[in-house]
């Protein structure tokens, strides 16, 4: 042993360096040689996997926007003055409703041109739903689209109360349904019951018809591996969309030979099968109408290029590694004595000496690399003052970023809203949300400014209330009480609207009844307090604590953009503000907003 280290020792620092680089050449290759497969086919199924993630992500959301603007319409088409007249007058000159029995067609020519008029606007080709069906409250049927009366009935029945959720729009699972001149074909329906806004009596139903192949078409139209299939299973899991039609209704698990995922753990990915019959699949959750969406990818498909890649890797790797030891042969002799003192002012840095830079200058590569490691220590230096200015800029971009989303959401649905109105001859009230969108911009852009006073973002947060108003006139109404003497007070642009926002989607729209929206907000001592009050769903304390967390689960992700505006008042005010969130389960949710009281010059 002494021999083979007197040997080792009388080895120069050039050959040892040479003899080290041909070692970790070998054992290198052999790594590469050996695991090449490994790495590079789980990169790939990694790939395939955040992929398919995204893909399911992007259905979820059209598909979210497709059923949403199906219910708009169905609202819409519920709310129309014409049609409401309609039946209302239907309603009072058949006051014996039990003497009527009920009809597959419509017998009172008037009536039933008057009805198609308003309905046409709302199927193809203005749309993408097929057709549309009226029941009066005298149990008559009336169609838009060529919708068979006789199936309508024998579906719906022919009572247009709803006792459970009269005032929600209610679909139907895939049925087969008849069209007069077209046959049989898959459809969804979407059912609203009629109320009529001045008396709040049911006045009849109507119905509107979605073929399978709309809903098909948010996953056919999109750029797929080969040998890919979509599916969407109901809660049963029963086949309810897919590529291939002949698989509509059927078991999924009998069809695919896969076990349909279970709904009550959190979406994810699992193999399936094995050799060239193992897939990935992956499936997520649609909890609007506890659907799940379904991707199957063939294993062999994803992995086709796994072999090419790895000869690549390897081809690279040697080429690579031959390369590092020409050069580490021809430089050996060269670069002993500039590491030596490199390496001194390096361990002279480790005992905390962060100021001391190597002394050696030259052109060659030692020479380089002194200076890199000078410019590195100077960097470090410079990145360890900077750190603390990136920290508080940090909140300011996810502040920005919440914005440039709320922004083009915003005005993609109020032109949606607008054009549905417009179509419906609803011109007055067409007019005004493009007067409150028009305000809700002319304040939010404000010339660049990112603070405001309490007053213009009260403007800005009203134009936008009144804009959902229009869309959910079902849903909610609401109040402003805001004091004079906090008016001319700063507040960060779009605080209110996120959190307005999230009290409408997250508690009004789940509330089984019309519920209120109430804002308020009063100076409290050297302070300004602002209650954003709804007495929708609510939520447990657990979830409400969570929110402003910024180690929230997915489940809170809702409240990103009140844990957004609660860092950006932090930030610009101090730990003592920010938001405090009050909630019960079923009850309310409060949302305090804590700022300081201040002139706006001040902001």
């Amino acid at each position: 042993m002494k021999g083979l280290t007197d040997h080792l020792s009388a080895i120069s620092i050039k050959n040892k360096i040479f003899i080290t680089n041909i070692l970790i050449i070998v054992v290198s290759l052999s790594t590469l040689a050996l695991f090449a497969n490994t790495v590079s086919r789980k990169a790939i199924i990694e790939k395939a996997v955040n992929n398919s993630a995204r893909e399911l992500v992007l259905i979820d959301n059209n598909l979210q926007t497709l059923l949403s603007t199906i219910e708009d319409y169905s609202k819409i088409l519920a709310s129309d003055y014409r049609l409401q007249n309609e039946l209302y007058n239907d309603l009072i000159s058949n006051k014996d409703r039990s003497a009527l029995k009920p009809a597959e067609g419509l017998n009172n020519l008037s009536m039933n041109n008057t009805l198609s008029a308003v309905m046409s606007n709302i199927v193809e080709p203005n749309t993408m739903i097929k057709a549309a069906s009226i029941l009066t409250a005298h149990h008559q049927w009336v169609d838009a689209g060529f919708a068979d009366n006789g199936y309508a009935n024998r579906i719906f029945g022919s009572d247009a109360e709803n006792a459970e959720h009269s005032y929600l729009p209610a679909w139907t699972g895939l049925i087969k349904f008849k069209f007069r001149y077209e046959g049989e074909d898959n459809v969804f329906a979407v059912s609203k019951t009629v109320i009529h806004k001045d008396t709040g009596k049911t006045i009849g139903k109507v119905v509107l018809y979605v073929k399978e192949t709309v809903i098909a078409s948010i996953y056919e139209r999109k750029k797929n591996d080969k040998g890919r299939e979509f599916y969407i299973l109901d809660r049963d899991g029963i086949i309810i969309s897919s590529r291939n039609k002949d698989n509509l209704y059927r078991d999924f698990r009998a069809v695919t030979s896969i076990p349909v995922p279970d709904s009550a753990r959190e979406d994810g990915n699992f193999t399936q099968g094995a050799g060239s019959k193992k897939v990935l699949v992956s499936a997520r959750r649609f909890e609007p109408m506890q659907w799940t969406i379904v991707s199957v990818i063939p294993m062999n498909e994803i992995t086709v290029e796994s072999t090419e890649i790895n000869r690549l890797i390897l081809r690279i790797g040697i080429s690579c590694l031959l390369l590092a030891l020409i050069v580490s042969f021809l430089l050996s002799r060269s670069i002993t004595r500039p590491i030596f003192r490199l390496s001194k002012t390096m361990r002279e840095i480790r005992t905390g000496k962060l100021n001391v830079r190597s002394p050696y200058r030259s052109t060659n590569e030692i020479g380089y690399l002194s200076d890199g490691f000078n410019n590195l220590m100077d960097r470090i230096e410079a990145l360890m003052a900077e750190n603390v200015e990136k920290q508080r800029t940090k909140a300011e971009i996810e502040y920005q970023l919440l914005q440039s989303q709320i922004k083009p959401h915003f005005l993609y649905n109020t032109v949606e809203t607008i054009v549905s109105l417009i179509k419906l001859n609803m011109k007055t009230e067409a007019i005004a949300a493009a007067k409150y969108m028009a305000d809700f911009y002319k304040i939010s852009l404000s010339k660049g400014n990112d603070i405001i006073t309490i007053g213009e973002e009260m403007l800005l947060t009203e134009s936008y209330l009144e804009i959902q108003r229009l869309r959910y006139v079902e849903y909610m109404d609401y109040s402003m009480e805001i004091d004079q003497e906090i008016k001319n007070s700063p507040i960060p642009k779009l605080t209110l609207q996120p959190l307005v926002e999230n009290a409408i989607y997250h508690g009004l729209k789940r509330k089984k009844e019309k519920g209120l929206l109430r804002i308020s907000g009063s100076r409290c001592g050297d302070d300004v307090r602002i209650e954003i009050f709804d007495n929708g769903a609510g939520m447990e304390p657990s979830q409400a604590g969570a929110i402003l967390m910024k180690t929230a689960s997915p489940r809170e992700r809702k409240g990103f953009g009140a844990r957004s505006v609660h860092d950006r008042i932090r930030m610009l005010y101090g730990d003592r503000y920010g938001l405090e969130i009050e909630s019960a389960y079923g009850s309310y949710t409060k949302v305090i907003i804590h700022l300081p009281l201040l002139r706006a010059e001040e902001g």
